[in-house]
């Protein structure tokens, strides 16, 4: 075998960027030092010697002629990673590369069409030949993939509605031969197995599941919108049975579905890294019950969906200095390499070699009653205190989450009209469901009356709406002839109190505790004036 001379060798390890948990840091490469330029995606590739490669597409400069392209890079010694071969192409920020056999496949943004570049040359040489193909009326794409069949799926070409154009690669990798296309909508990714594709229209806040047995006739079986409406990308289970989605917004989430039966998709769990940084999730894909996912400022990570309908993240760690919603960070995680290492193109820190450790979570399921009716309560907040874990009853009253570590923890649990309650000393344990039902009782009701009068007069003023903002909860009210209003099934809280009425200036009253013994009075200065308070009824023009 030929010894193979790096064309640049250049590891730095840098620093972490934040917490981690249960992945670590194997090695780094610096891309701004490397080709000063940011990442897009990237995907993996395993010579027939056991040899791992990261497949790294690089933006390059704009406004430099062949800057970016496709970057090879020998991560089988993960603690030096050595770049091996470049293959130029046009500056873009978009680089999406997928594998079929010994070819990879790389699409842009760039009117270049596909790169095809042949891999079977490693290890003993990294002279990789390159072949452009450019299909039948389009000349960009933004993604593709391709199945278990050889059957490549180009979604977003700038053709027709840039749906997904299907071809076939078995006859030869270097010229890929049409045979359909699913053209109903914008296609932004897509994931297919056998005879079905599962395409993700980010643009109309749904994906659907097509029959693609014969490509020149696709047939819908069935739609479904996620929980951002904004399905980025998604991946199915072996199983078949089960489907995991991204919604690329922030504060988003990672999705699952029973897709077993495509005419009545149900959504089974939702689960988001950090709740509250509001970070955008990119990609996420299945592996042997875990679901890993880039997620730009936070990183990566990784969720346990063993229970679909009860995911629990178990890994963590995040790449990127910079926090918030917004496009930066890891770009893309390829979780499949023998060694199980995860490979990260982060955009601006550049490729991370990170190996984790995947272990089972703890489970914590129960029903939320309420303790006068025993009737289910939908819309309770279940917390385990310390954690992150949290999760929102639906009108079953049932909630499913968990923990990553086993111990003893307490479970809070809140709903608007009703007393806080907290469970101490729950026993979570590894691989096992712990049950905790929960009855809250409910506060004390009561109606509150109140009066609205003019400023200087003191007559009643009829018809203001008078708004109360809780911490929970709105009431409304409207003053009767009398300048009276009243509102019943009321409870205790602080309240931003308005009143609003045309003819009269709005009346804003600081934050006030309101209870059983409450009874409200309103001065309005007469007046005219829209403070746009309430909708007064305005049309616009113009």
């Amino acid at each position: 075998m030929k010894k193979i001379l790096p064309l640049l060798v250049l590891t730095v390890f840098a620093s972490r960027a934040g917490a981690q948990l249960n992945i670590t840091q194997l090695g780094h490469l610096d891309y701004q030092a490397l080709h000063a330029s940011n990442l897009a995606n990237l995907w993996g590739y395993t010579d027939e010697l056991g040899n791992e490669y990261a497949l790294v597409g690089v933006n390059g400069q704009e406004n430099v002629n062949n800057s970016g392209g496709l970057s090879v890079v020998n991560v089988t010694d993960p603690a030096n990673p050595v770049e091996i071969a470049f293959v130029p192409g046009p500056w873009s920020r978009w680089r999406e590369i997928k594998v079929w056999n010994d070819h990879a496949y790389i699409t842009t943004e760039a009117e270049v069409g596909i790169t095809i570049v042949d891999l079977s040359p490693l290890p003993q040489s990294t002279d990789l030949p390159v072949t452009i193909f450019q299909g039948n009326g389009w000349t960009t794409a933004h993604s593709l993939f391709i199945d278990e069949n050889g059957r490549l799926y180009l979604n977003g070409a700038n053709r027709s509605h840039r749906g997904t154009i299907m071809y076939d690669l078995t006859q030869d990798p270097n010229v890929p031969v049409e045979v359909g296309d699913y053209d109903m909508y914008y296609v932004h990714d897509c994931y297919a197995r056998g005879d079905t594709l599962y395409a993700a229209h980010i643009f109309d806040g749904f994906f659907s599941i097509v029959n693609v047995s014969d490509p020149a006739n696709p047939v819908q079986m069935g739609t479904q919108y996620t929980p951002n409406l904004f399905p980025h990308n998604l991946w199915l289970d072996d199983t078949g049975h089960y489907l995991f989605t991204t919604d690329e917004k922030p504060n988003s989430y990672v999705a699952s579905y029973d897709v077993s039966d495509p005419t009545d998709i149900q959504l089974l769990d939702k689960l988001q890294t950090a709740p509250g940084s509001n970070a955008i999730v990119h990609n996420t894909y299945w592996l042997n019950h875990y679901v890993v996912q880039s997620y730009y400022t936070e990183g990566i990570s990784i969720f346990d969906a063993s229970r679909p309908d009860n995911m629990i993240e178990t890994g963590h760690f995040d790449t990127s200095p910079l926090t918030g919603g917004t496009f930066n960070g890891a770009w893309g995680v390829y979780p499949f390499l023998p060694s199980g290492n995860l490979i990260v193109s982060d955009i601006e820190g550049g490729l991370y070699i990170l190996h984790p450790t995947y272990v089972v979570p703890c489970w914590l399921q129960g029903t939320i009653t309420d303790a006068a009716t025993t009737f289910p309560l939908g819309g309770a907040t279940v917390t385990i205190t310390g954690t992150t874990a949290i999760d929102l009853t639906e009108s079953d009253g049932l909630y499913s989450t968990g923990w990553v570590n086993a111990g003893t923890y307490d479970v809070h649990v809140h709903k608007a009209g009703y007393i806080d309650q907290t469970v101490f000393g729950a026993t979570l344990q590894t691989a096992q469901t712990t049950l905790v039902d929960v009855a809250l009782v409910p506060m004390l009701h009561f109606t509150l009356t109140g009066t609205v009068v003019e400023e200087g007069t003191s007559a009643p003023v009829p018809g203001v709406n008078v708004l109360f903002h809780g911490t929970e909860v709105d009431f409304t009210a409207t003053s009767d002839g009398s300048g009276q209003f009243s509102i019943s099934s009321m409870f205790a809280d602080d309240y931003h109190i308005t009143a609003s009425e045309w003819g009269y200036h709005t009346t804003c009253l600081p934050v006030t505790p309101i209870n059983e013994n409450s009874n409200v009075n309103i001065v309005m200065p007469p007046g005219y004036a829209d403070d746009f308070a309430v909708d007064f009824g305005w049309t616009e023009d113009g």
